[in-house]
C-alpha cells in the first residue's frame, strides 16, 4: 500500500514537473514525412548526374546547326544528318525565252566529327564552310552566258516645241550578271532551298528614273530660268528677252551657254548700236538726207562682255534681271548730225566746218578729177586720222606718178570701213584757183582728195579729231566716165 502511494506521488510529481517547464512530448507520426522528401532529392540528383552523363555524349535538346535541328542526337547522328546539306542541289537560270542554264552546287559545308564533338554543348552551331566552296561556285557562275540584249537608257531632259520636258527611262535586256551572281551566293549561303532565277529579274536597271530627285530638281530649275524676266538696257533703250530665247540659252544641264547668249546679242547689236545706224543729216541748203554708216560714227555694244553678264543673269536663282549692256565708243555720238562736222558742197565745191552747230570755216575746194576712178566720193566719211608734214604718194589713172609734199593730212574712213585713200589737206600750190567751180574738169582736179586752201586747212585740223563726220554730197560725177572705185552713197530723202 506504501509502495502504490509511492508510485503514484512520483508519477504526479514528473507530470507536475513537466508542466512547468512547457515541454511536450515527441510526436512520432512525423517521421514517415522526411523519408519520402529524402527519396525524392536522390532520384533528382540521379537524374541529374545521368543527364550530365548522356549531354556529355549527345547535344542538347534545342541545337541545331546551320538551321537544321540536331537536338538529343550524338555525334554520329548529327553528322549524318547535317551531310545531307551537301547533298546534290542546282542553281538553274532561265532565259526569257524558257531556256535554262543548269550549276550543281559543290559541297558547302566541311562536316566532322572533331568539329561537332567540339561544339557539343552548343545550342547554335554554325558549320564551317569548305574553303574551296565559294571559288568553285562563282567560277562555275562565271561561266554562264547570256544573249547581249538592248541596253537600258537613262530619264533625260530634252527641250521640245512646248519647252523641257523630261523624257521616261527605258528598260533593256541586258542581263547584270555580278548582280545575279550575288544574289545567288547569297541564298546559298543562306541554305534557302531555292536556287532557280529568272534572268529578266536582273535586267540591268537605268541609272535615272524620270522621278528621281536629280531630274526633278533640274526641271525646277529650268522652269524658273526659261520663265525669268530678263531685260537688258541699252543706251537710252531696253529689251526684254523673249521665253522662246530663253530657251535657246539654255542646255540639257540647265545652264546658261555663253555662245548661245552671244549669238543673240551679235543678232540683235545692229538694231540697237548706233554705230549700225544710218546717219541723218541736213546740208547747208537745208535738205536732210538719210546716208550709210561708215562703221565708225556712233556706239555699239560689247558683245562678249554683254553675253557674259547675261549669261551669270540666266543663271542666278533671281526671277527678274536687268542686265546693262556694256558700250564701246561714245554713246554721245548721234545718228542725227548736227553738231560738229565737215560738210563738202561737190556741186557748188565748197566745205564748212560747223562746231557745236556753229559753222566757223566757209573756204572753196577743188575736188577729184572728173573721172570716177579719181572722183571724190559721195557719202558718209569719218576722219580716220590726223598728220602733219608728209607725202602723198600714188599713181594717177594714166600710170604717172605723183608725190605731193603736204602740211596737212587727214584721210577718210568711207562705208564699211574702207580706207579710200582719199582724204582732206592742203593744196596753196593751187591757191589762185580755189573758187574755181570748174577746176575739178581740168588738171587742176586732184585724184580723189579735198584740196584746202592752207589757212583755212590750218583752223580745221586744229578744231578737227578722229572720227568726226565729213558728210560730201553732190551729184557733178554722175555722168563722168568710168566706174567709181570707192563706195558711193547719195543718201536718201528724209
Amino acid at each position: 500500500m506504501e509502495e502504490k502511494d509511492l508510485e503514484t506521488r512520483a508519477t504526479r510529481s514528473s507530470r507536475t514537473s513537466n508542466n512547468q517547464t512547457g515541454k511536450k512530448p515527441k510526436n512520432k507520426k512525423n517521421r514517415p514525412i522526411m523519408v519520402p522528401m529524402v527519396a525524392a532529392i536522390m532520384i533528382f540528383t540521379l537524374f541529374l548526374l545521368i543527364g550530365y552523363a548522356f549531354f556529355q555524349s549527345h547535344f542538347l535538346p534545342m541545337a541545331e546547326a546551320n538551321g537544321t535541328k540536331i537536338g538529343w542526337m550524338n555525334v554520329d547522328a548529327a553528322q549524318k544528318k547535317l551531310e545531307e546539306l551537301n547533298g546534290a542541289q542546282q542553281v538553274v537560270i532561265e532565259s526569257a525565252e524558257g531556256e535554262q542554264q543548269v550549276i550543281d552546287l559543290p559541297e558547302k559545308y566541311n562536316v566532322t566529327k572533331e568539329f561537332l564533338d567540339e561544339n557539343i554543348s552548343q545550342s547554335s552551331i554554325k558549320l564551317p564552310i569548305n574553303e574551296t566552296f565559294k571559288a568553285e561556285l562563282e567560277a562555275k557562275l562565271n561561266e554562264l552566258t547570256f544573249a547581249e540584249g538592248a541596253p537600258s537608257q537613262d530619264a533625260y531632259i530634252e527641250r521640245g516645241e512646248a519647252g523641257f520636258q523630261i523624257v521616261p527611262e527605258q528598260y533593256g535586256t541586258v542581263v547584270d550578271k555580278a548582280g545575279l551572281m550575288e544574289k545567288v551566293l547569297a541564298d546559298v549561303e543562306q541554305n534557302t532551298g531555292e536556287y532557280t532565277y529568272n534572268v529578266a529579274d536582273f535586267y540591268q536597271k537605268p541609272a535615272v528614273l524620270k522621278d528621281s530627285e536629280e531630274l526633278t530638281n533640274q526641271m525646277a530649275a529650268l522652269t524658273q530660268k526659261e520663265n525669268k524676266t530678263i531685260t537688258v538696257a541699252i543706251s537710252d533703250k531696253s529689251v526684254q528677252i523673249p521665253k522662246e530665247t530663253l530657251q535657246t540659252f539654255l542646255n540639257g544641264e540647265g545652264n546658261a551657254d555663253q555662245a548661245a547668249v552671244e549669238a543673240w546679242v551679235t543678232q540683235i547689236s545692229p538694231e540697237y548700236s548706233s554705230i549700225s545706224q544710218p546717219i541723218t543729216f541736213t546740208n547747208i541748203h537745208g535738205e536732210t538726207r538719210r546716208y550709210l554708216n561708215n562703221g565708225s560714227y556712233g556706239w555699239s555694244i560689247n558683245i562678249a562682255e554683254t553675253a557674259a553678264l547675261i549669261t551669270q543673269a540666266v543663271d542666278s536663282a533671281n526671277g527678274e534681271e536687268t542686265v546693262t549692256a556694256v558700250i564701246d565708243g561714245d554713246v554721245n555720238q548721234s545718228s542725227v548730225v548736227n553738231q560738229t562736222y565737215v560738210e563738202i558742197d561737190l556741186n557748188n565745191q565748197m566745205m564748212y566746218f560747223f562746231q557745236n552747230g556753229v559753222k566757223t570755216i566757209e573756204t572753196p575746194v577743188i575736188t577729184g578729177r572728173y573721172n570716177k576712178g579719181t572722183a571724190t566720193v559721195p557719202g558718209f566719211h569719218t576722219i580716220l586720222y590726223k598728220d602733219t608734214d608728209t607725202n602723198l604718194e600714188g599713181s594717177m589713172l594714166d600710170g604717172s606718178k605723183y608725190s605731193v609734199p603736204v602740211k596737212y593730212w587727214m584721210p577718210l574712213l568711207s562705208y564699211g570701213q574702207v580706207v579710200t585713200q582719199i582724204g582732206i589737206h592742203d593744196a596753196d600750190y593751187k591757191l589762185e584757183h580755189f573758187g574755181n567751180k570748174e577746176a575739178y574738169m581740168t588738171n587742176l582736179g586732184s585724184n580723189g582728195c579735198i584740196n584746202t586752201p592752207g589757212d583755212a586747212m590750218s583752223q580745221l585740223f586744229a578744231a578737227s579729231y578722229p572720227g568726226m563726220p565729213v558728210i560730201i554730197y553732190g551729184t557733178i560725177y554722175d555722168d563722168a566716165p568710168s566706174e567709181f572705185d570707192k563706195p558711193v552713197d547719195h543718201g536718201e530723202p528724209v
